[in-house]
């Protein structure tokens, strides 16, 4: 595992508990290790120095002797600060609350990490790193306002360390806990609202509303549903029927796995096709001691009313898709067709010789370049109008009307232009001037990119090759 500074993780996240390959113990230690801190050399200011270069000082020397070793859990508060400027603090970041942090190697010489394990619980200390320091040994790209010769402080107040068994151990003491409060609540809830709901294994609360018909819902297999969320207060914090919230339309996800909370997963496998249900879900098994939302506190009971509006195997899906393939490919054939008939008539009518390519494309040559033909991977630089065969142009770089009147560069076959492009402009040298008469199939299909060309649009580009390098 490469190491990280533990600026770099707390840069990323403040509350996110990192798991660890190696299991750790914790120490307990003769003598608190600031004690130890009149041995070593001093700064100006009073900050003792380590021989990994890393300056600290303590403020409070809480009594203990249970320091931290690498894997350990510690629970702390930190102010991060470069010069005058706070970078994050997390008690602003985390409301108050110490956020956890499983400890690792020191990712360099002079890494906090370090610091952090001469601390325990209750003390307060300021750690100091030479930005040069985390650039040298640490191998770490500085951000432009970290200069050298500058240092980071980190202001850390501990309140707990533990080892991962114990923080193991912990949280399943607290989960055991909250289980219990919250099925209080839920009875609480049943009583109050005079609903009767049937109990699983696990905590979870049910009740189907509508029976629905076929078999029941399945891990792996695609569900469709759609639903309303609320707390036990009544109050609702999202739904995919009602237009307040935005996000009118069925939901889809994979059944069983982890794609939403624990309470879905199980719920939704107690129904079948057509069937509406309600789910009473403990905080354990929906998003715990997270609030994913301010809607939704820590710890929050969720009542969630459920249609499955459908269910599909992964055959079904895989029929689907063939049976939609094949349909969009019979589609782009009878396209193909219509299209060659529209520039054949197209041409005959303007009285226009043009020559076709094997995939459909027209072309004629207006003025021959000179040079070799632009090659996949070169560099272009065109001119162009592109228009519909009614007449009407809809993009140009050479018409101030569409307001970036400059060459167009692009890397030719790098698909960053239509198919009839990469093709087309393959056929011609420096300073050609020519046609392009694109079928849709090659142009945008039944995709249209603006509300200038409708979909399925034969398009007609006046072009100019101006340049053609090699891509640097």
């Amino acid at each position: 595992m490469k190491k990280t500074s533990l600026f770099l993780l707390m840069l990323a996240t403040a509350t996110s508990l990192h798991a660890q390959q190696k299991k750790a113990t914790t120490k307990t230690s003769p003598a608190k290790p600031a004690a130890a801190a009149s041995k070593l050399p001093k700064t100006a200011d009073g900050y003792s120095i380590l021989p990994s270069s890393l300056e600290y000082k303590f403020i409070k020397d809480a009594p203990g002797t249970k320091t931290a070793n690498d894997g350990d859990i510690l629970e702390f508060h930190i102010i991060t600060s470069f010069e005058d400027s706070v970078l994050f603090d997390t008690r602003k970041m985390n409301g108050d609350k110490a956020v956890k942090y499983a400890l690792q190697p020191a990712a360099y010489k002079g890494d906090v990490a370090e610091g952090l394990k001469l601390m325990t619980a209750g003390d307060s200390a300021i750690f100091r790193v030479l930005v040069d320091s985390m650039q040298k040994n640490g191998n770490m790209p500085l951000q432009p306002w970290m200069k050298l010769g500058k240092k980071m402080i980190y202001y850390v107040n501990l309140v707990s360390v533990k080892t991962a068994e114990e923080e193991k151990a912990d949280l399943e003491a607290a989960a055991t806990k909250q289980k219990t409060i919250d099925d209080q609540l839920l009875q609480d809830y049943f009583k109050k609202n005079n609903i009767t709901a049937q109990k699983t294994p696990s905590g979870l609360y049910y009740k189907i509303d509508k029976e629905g018909t076929g078999d029941f819902a399945k891990a792996s297999e695609n569900v469709t549903v759609n639903y309303t969320g609320k707390l036990l207060n009544g109050e609702t914090f999202d739904s995919n029927v009602d237009p307040a919230f935005q996000h009118v339309q069925p939901f889809t996800f994979v059944l069983g796995t982890g794609n939403v909370i624990k309470g879905w997963d199980e719920g939704v496998a107690l129904m079948k096709e057509g069937g509406k249900a309600t789910f009473y879900i403990p905080s354990g098994l929906a998003y715990g001691e997270r609030s994913p939302s301010p809607k939704i506190p820590a710890y929050s009971v969720m009542v969630f009313d459920v249609e499955l509006k459908d269910i599909k195997t992964k055959e079904d899906l895989l029929k689907e898709q063939q049976e939609a393939e094949t349909k969009a490919k019979a589609d782009a054939e009878a396209q193909k067709a219509v299209d060659e008939k529209l520039i054949k008539d197209y041409l005959a009518e303007k009285k226009i010789k043009a020559t076709r390519t094997a995939s459909g494309l027209y072309y004629k040559i207006d003025k021959k370049g000179s040079g070799e033909v632009a090659k996949s991977g070169q560099r272009v630089t065109m001119n162009y109008t592109g228009k519909l065969l009614n007449g009407e142009a809809f993009d140009s770089n050479v018409d101030a009307t569409f307001g970036h009147v400059q060459p167009f560069e692009f890397l030719l076959g790098q698909h960053q232009v239509i198919q009839g492009w990469d093709e087309g402009i393959a056929l011609f040298g420096k300073g050609t001037k020519a046609t392009l008469y694109i079928p849709s199939g090659l142009a945008y299909g039944a995709s249209s990119p603006s509300p200038k060309i409708p979909n399925n649009s034969v398009l007609v580009f006046d072009v100019e090759v101006v340049e053609i390098k090699d891509a640097q």
